[in-house]
């Protein structure tokens, strides 16, 4: 009786090499799209990013004087030529290069760095807003440090 089964079993195989070419060829389709999509969606810098710098920054205003102050207080340097600073003041924006005359940085023992150099721990950036745009007490004052190579805002402080 188990011999009769087994025969059962054994003679029952029509069309089973129909379903493995089928698996198989799905397999190769499958394979052939995937590294297609590779090939297109890797080309052109899709897939590496420029890089954002990571880091803390501490903010300070003076509503008397105008005065912004940023300092940095932990994470990556900085490249000084890649930032800009946009300060927006209820909708009117004025943005500050670290060409302007209006922007001075500092290192922790208080002399003035060049603006090719980087923004590390300690620095601090002084900015005159007054000259540009006005900012009181009353009105929101937001401040955007913007890294310009990869067009990504590092820091959005409300001051």
């Amino acid at each position: 009786m188990e011999g009769k089964k087994y025969r059962a079993l054994g003679q029952d195989c029509q069309a089973v090499s129909e379903v493995i070419g089928q698996v198989l060829m799905i397999g190769i389709v499958v394979l052939a799209f995937s590294s297609i999509a590779l090939t297109v969606f890797s080309d052109g810098g899709a897939m590496n990013p420029p890089h954002v710098p990571r880091t803390d920054l501490q903010e300070n205003i003076d509503t008397d004087t105008g005065i912004v102050q940023i300092i940095h207080s932990g994470g990556e340097a900085i490249d000084l030529k890649k930032i800009k600073i946009i300060i927006n003041v209820d909708g009117k924006q004025a943005e500050f290069n670290m060409s302007d005359p209006t922007v001075r940085v500092f290192d922790p023992k208080g002399n003035q760095l060049p603006s090719e150099d980087v923004f590390i721990l300690g620095d601090c950036i002084i900015i005159n807003s007054s000259s540009k745009i006005d900012i009181t007490d009353e009105n929101a004052t937001y401040l955007y440090l913007v890294h310009t190579e990869s067009r990504q805002v590092i820091k959005k402080a409300i001051l």
